[in-house]
């Protein structure tokens, strides 16, 4: 087992490692490439030139038949996570997504049934899409989906990963992901508001979709583990700032059973898993637990989420990452608060072990050189016994 790999597992088996580890959350363009010395082609120009936009207009069907984007996306996965390496992380949020087909350059749209806007970020990269709704109006709608490219999926990541796992998981513990998790996948597909209507009318259908992506999800860890990674990321956004988006109580029973079904999976493969969701998590945390989840990332402090209360609730049965700033500290703040960030992060969560340190989420914003000062302040403080 690798020295990284071994901080890992003993923070998420909620034991002190020698230092707390550190956790890559990294999935924009022009940061990754700036890290690997690499002058990636921004591509926006695609989409804001209207003349290059007409061209690409009529070339996307057939770019879309010859499987473009996917081939993308295969690359950016294994360049992300050697971004990682070269950064000193001790594991990485590995996300492999090749869901989405571009309709033309201002919409795309994604295998699961929904369409987005296509987005360009200041450097002139073409940035993840924003989702905008779903196509899936009715059971009718969702029985005529054809999900060929959805069960596809673990196949093309099981070959990506197998590689990514061969030539850099001796250095990195990587922790396979992909989009969008069952409660995403349900209520997106439809819109939020057709969403309520079936909560409420069409139980049966919701019930008959989260089982389709329930026994898909188990066959994608069944593929990460066959590819030898030890670690997943189960995303799955459940909350606003403000609180949960749909009552805990409902939200077990619609997902319990499955969640937990997907956490038994992957520790029947001997892997660890942890669950992504942004927002204010604190009525899910205890469910998260309950439900075999080994960690819980974001933790986001702009949503109210304080290291220490989430420490006091849950630290004796789930281990905690991220938390630090996105829109400030990782961004513009000096390196004395960058600094000050991390002590104080490591101060509440990290005594006792259990605490992985890492931003909150992924954005173009971020300043690479600031996540240096992070991992450098790690280093610093994050050494066993602490001493703060």
């Amino acid at each position: 087992m690798s020295e990284q790999l071994e901080r890992i597992s003993a923070a998420l088996e909620l034991r002190e490692p020698d230092r707390v580890p550190t956790f890559d959350v990294m999935e924009e363009y022009a940061n990754i490439y700036d890290v690997l010395g690499k002058r990636p082609t921004p591509l926006g120009f695609l989409v804001t030139n209207r003349y290059a936009a007409a061209v690409f207009d009529v070339a996307m069907p057939v770019l879309n038949r010859m499987g473009f984007l996917d081939s993308e996306m295969d690359r950016f996965s294994y360049d992300r996570t050697a971004a990682a390496v070269k950064m000193g992380y001790d594991g990485a949020w590995v996300m492999h997504v090749p869901i989405w087909r571009f309709r033309d350059s201002r919409i795309a749209e994604d295998i699961y049934g929904r369409y987005y806007d296509i987005v360009v970020d200041d450097r002139g990269n073409i940035a993840t899409p924003i989702y905008k709704g779903g196509l899936i109006a009715s059971p009718d709608d969702w029985k005529a989906l054809d999900k060929r490219p959805i069960l596809r999926l673990p196949e093309r990541a099981n070959r990506v990963f197998a590689k990514i796992q061969k030539d850099l998981g001796d250095r990195i513990a990587v922790f396979a992901s992909f989009l969008y998790g069952l409660f995403e996948n349900t209520w997106q597909m439809m819109g939020f508001e057709r969403y309520a209507v079936a909560l409420r009318k069409e139980r049966e259908f919701l019930k008959r979709v989260i089982k389709f992506y329930e026994d898909h999800y188990c066959l994608m860890i069944e593929a990460w583990a066959d590819a030898g990674v030890p670690c997943a990321v189960y995303s799955d956004d459940m909350a606003y700032r403000s609180g949960p988006m749909v009552n805990p109580r409902v939200m077990d029973e619609l997902f319990g059973d499955s969640f937990r079904r997907i956490t038994e999976t992957a520790h029947a493969h001997g892997m660890k898993i942890v669950v992504h969701t942004d927002g204010m998590v604190y009525p899910l945390l205890p469910w998260f637990a309950d439900c075999g989840f080994d960690g819980v990332h974001a933790l986001e402090p702009t949503a109210g989420v304080k290291l220490a209360e989430v420490k006091e609730m849950v630290g004796d049965r789930l281990c905690l990452l991220g938390n630090l700033d996105i829109t400030h500290i990782l961004v513009d703040a000096a390196k004395e608060e960058v600094f000050e960030a991390v002590r104080d992060s490591i101060m509440q969560a990290g005594r006792g072990g259990g605490y992985i340190l890492a931003p909150t989420n992924s954005h173009p914003d971020m300043s690479v050189q600031r996540l240096r000062w992070m991992l450098e302040a790690v280093r610093e403080y994050g050494r066993y016994p602490l001493e703060l």
